[in-house]
């Protein structure tokens, strides 16, 4: 080794200690900066409407459809020009505008070669038919803005991924009877989506009793959406539909551990021992990551006939944070 050589070696440690003294302050900053940012940025939005929501894409696509059925029901058919322009290449965002009387398209943002097509033809992967889907929720005062889930495909493209679409009934000028809706492909599921899920759910199971289960196992139904499904519990934790296995089984289900070892469903009874809804956070090993899948559990109750049960569904925590 020549002196050089030393030389080098002796300085390294004091060349690298200065830069370990500033990567702790500059992460601290960063961390700070990032704070900071999110913060501002609530503060900014706390006023914008729709604040349900997780998603600024979901926001966005309701205030657009919202938009649209003010532009409609003022210029009815001349408006078709003006949806054309609130097209968002950047969220993915495009409208429609159905008939109702005969499910007839009479405008697309996206598939100007759906004009003219009946909706009631159309079915997804899981036999939902997309006019009876839409048809039940623009009217329905559980779900103001009318969404509807199904298992669709982009235009063009091969795999199958969930939409969610927002939908809007409007009265024309000359008194045509239509809706107007946009979708989402690949979003996240919005917390807001369990909850209408649940009170649709629990609305259903109030009126119908134990008669309403066999519509709460149907993949065809409202209650199926990104994966997931509606299970029904006995108050003291038993199973009538389970959260998982999605069909009628009884097991305890206080004995089952999430991958982060808690116990979700004993925590679940013992929030609702105090409320009448309660929403749970839990975790699944994934096999795309190192990192746990963190889940939600949203779940109330209510009566079904004479017995109290829970009525709940498991989603996938939204995971764009680019776009909160």
């Amino acid at each position: 080794m020549n002196d050089n050589d030393k030389n080098n070696l002796s300085k390294t440690p004091e060349m690298k200690a200065p830069m370990r003294r500033y990567i702790l302050p500059l992460l601290a900053a960063v961390f700070f900066l990032i704070v900071t940012l999110r913060l501002v940025h609530l503060m900014n939005t706390s006023g914008e409407p729709y604040r349900q929501y997780t998603l600024r894409s979901t926001r966005n696509l309701i205030a657009s459809v919202m938009e649209a059925r003010k532009l409609l029901k003022q210029h009815g058919k001349s408006a078709f020009s003006k949806l054309d322009e609130m097209k968002s290449n950047q969220w993915g965002i495009y409208l429609y505008v159905y008939r109702v009387s005969d499910c007839l398209c009479l405008y697309h943002g996206n598939n100007p070669n759906l004009v003219g097509r009946r909706l009631d033809t159309f079915t997804d992967q899981l036999g939902k038919n997309l006019h009876q889907l839409i048809s039940a929720q623009i009217h329905n005062p559980r779900n103001p803005h009318g969404w509807a889930h199904y298992f669709w495909h982009r235009p063009d493209e091969l795999f199958l991924e969930w939409k969610s679409s927002c939908n809007q009934a409007v009265t024309l000028p000359d008194g045509t009877e239509c809706f107007v809706g946009g979708g989402l492909y690949g979003v996240s599921t919005e917390i807001e989506f369990a909850r209408i899920a649940v009170n649709e759910a629990v609305h259903l199971l109030s009126t119908r009793a134990a008669a309403g289960l066999d519509e709460l196992l149907s993949p065809a139904s409202q209650f199926f959406f990104y994966g997931t499904s509606v299970f029904v519990a006995k108050n003291d934790g038993w199973s009538i539909i389970d959260p998982m296995l999605k069909k009628r089984y009884k097991r305890d289900l206080k004995v089952f551990k999430d991958a982060a070892g808690n116990y979700p469903f004993k925590a679940l009874l013992q929030n609702l021992k105090t409320a009448s809804e309660a929403q749970i956070v839990l975790y699944q090993r994934s096999p795309a990551s190192m990192n746990l899948a963190k889940k939600i559990m949203y779940a109330r109750k209510c009566m079904m006939g004479t017995e109290t049960i829970i009525v709940g569904t498991v989603i996938d925590a939204p995971q764009s944070a680019w776009q909160l």
